[in-house]
């Protein structure tokens, strides 16, 4: 298994044609006067996905604050987003190609080539912005649209209802857990990526998962994935980015004496002991999960 799944897990999604609507990934966390909504996301989704199942839409209604990996005021303004992704980029010269090690450049070479991708358009990434980009373009050839995810979903609707959005981190910090990789991680990053997709059957079995609530068969995914080979990388893009919300969370429930809030994340974010479900209960706080 490779470690793609686990890397959309976190970004992305899989596919199937279902007509019931998924089974959520939701929890109640309480303390004595009142609850955090913790719900776990596909940030890109298929037309079939939807309509979602009624109790996910009642968190939404029951919640008066909304929070958001990256606040959706940050993802609507394009300079700050532009400004963000300039860590991407190769800006003291050089090309990608200089980067890489010859076995993944020609292993780019040949990707590029049988997806009639002009390479001259990745020259100027680093690693990790051309292996994220690569995957993107794998999804959404895949029939998924980054509209219809489950974030962009509750952000359109918090900003219908004119309900309060917040995010946990900012835009410029999640890309930073990538740019951190040095210079051999990097380029793994990007062999594997190209690896991976070349099988993508994968995330059939992984959305089936995610549509069915079926937690266990996430986190054996995960736990098959060879994340072993960037430990430190994928450390910081799960557990230790769990670990820097945490606070945010169980601050609202111990300062708020009413009013609810729904946190939408990445599914696996939520899930096994660094998840944040496990942390929360540690903390003291009751949870419920919600069908």
């Amino acid at each position: 298994m490779a470690r793609w799944p686990s890397l959309l897990l976190l970004l992305a999604l899989g596919w199937t044609a279902a007509a019931a609507p998924p089974k959520p990934l939701l929890w109640q966390v309480s303390d004595q006067d009142n609850s955090v909504y913790l719900l776990g996301s596909f940030h890109m989704l298929n037309a079939a996905d939807y309509p979602l199942a009624a109790v996910v839409n009642q968190a939404f209604d029951d919640a008066g604050k909304v929070y958001f990996e990256v606040a959706p005021d940050e993802l609507n303004n394009s300079e700050r987003v532009q400004e963000a992704m300039k860590t991407g980029y190769l800006t003291a010269g050089g090309t990608l190609k200089q980067r890489l090690q010859a076995d993944t450049w020609r292993r780019l070479q040949h990707y590029c080539r049988a997806n009639r991708l002009p390479i001259e358009t990745l020259q100027t990434m680093k690693p990790w912005l051309a292996a994220l980009t690569i995957a993107n373009l794998e999804i959404v050839k895949a029939g998924f649209q980054p509209d219809l995810g489950l974030d962009k979903h509750y952000m359109e609707m918090a900003a219908i209802a004119h309900k309060e959005t917040a995010g946990l981190e900012t835009l410029s910090q999640q890309l930073k857990v990538f740019d951190q990789m040095d210079s051999k991680d990097q380029d793994l990053f990007l062999n594997q990526t190209l690896k991976d997709v070349r099988n993508p059957a994968q995330l059939q079995q992984m959305h089936q998962h995610w549509r069915s609530g079926d937690t266990e068969g996430l986190l054996k995914l995960l736990r098959q994935d060879r994340v072993n080979d960037i430990p430190a990388f994928y450390r910081r893009l799960n557990s230790d980015r769990n670990r820097a919300w945490l606070p945010q969370i169980s601050a609202f429930l111990r300062e708020n004496s009413t009013g609810n809030a729904l946190v939408v994340v990445g599914s696996l974010h939520l899930l096994g002991a660094d998840g944040l479900v496990e942390l929360l209960k540690g903390q003291g706080f009751r949870v419920l999960r919600l069908q």
